[in-house]
């Protein structure tokens, strides 16, 4: 008999959550509104995440690269970005945007702010140095998954 297993590794595995009167914290960040990583197996992990995102109108897929979100979402973490009206925001929700150096950036929205919002990666020691407006605002991440390795074992 062979059995599938899906093996967690990493720091994803352990997303490092604290809880404090129902919220959720990461390094000092809320994360609450953020969804937490689904781990799949990597065979069904992008088609699952597309599958969502047709579900929900002009949503749609990526993959994140980077460490600055870690441990909530490792590298390689598959992400469904559905547009939202910048009203909508709250705070805690993981956001992309796209910075003044035209690169496309997915961070945890810390607080409302008279010229917007200001973002931080988990892993960053500081605020991005660039705020979140209407303008450049690309969506709210609504879900996510961690595709994760198979392994085959035999048992006898």
């Amino acid at each position: 008999m062979v059995i599938s297993l899906a093996l967690l590794s990493g720091s994803a595995a352990q997303a490092g959550t604290k809880t404090d009167n129902g919220r959720k914290w990461i390094r000092g960040l809320y994360v609450a509104e953020s969804p937490a990583p689904e781990f799949l197996p990597r065979s069904v992990a992008f088609s699952a995440a597309r599958q969502r995102a047709s579900a929900e109108a002009g949503a749609f897929v990526l993959t994140g690269t980077g460490r600055s979100m870690e441990p909530l979402y490792a590298s390689g973490t598959i992400m469904v970005v559905a547009r939202k009206k910048f009203e909508e925001l709250r705070r805690g929700q993981t956001i992309l945007y796209r910075n003044r150096a035209n690169v496309t950036v997915a961070h945890v929205l810390v607080a409302k702010c008279a010229d917007g919002w200001r973002v931080a990666g988990l892993n960053n020691r500081v605020h991005d140095n660039d705020g979140v407006r209407p303008e450049n605002l690309l969506g709210v991440v609504v879900a996510a998954i961690t595709p994760v390795v198979e392994q085959s074992v035999a048992l006898r």
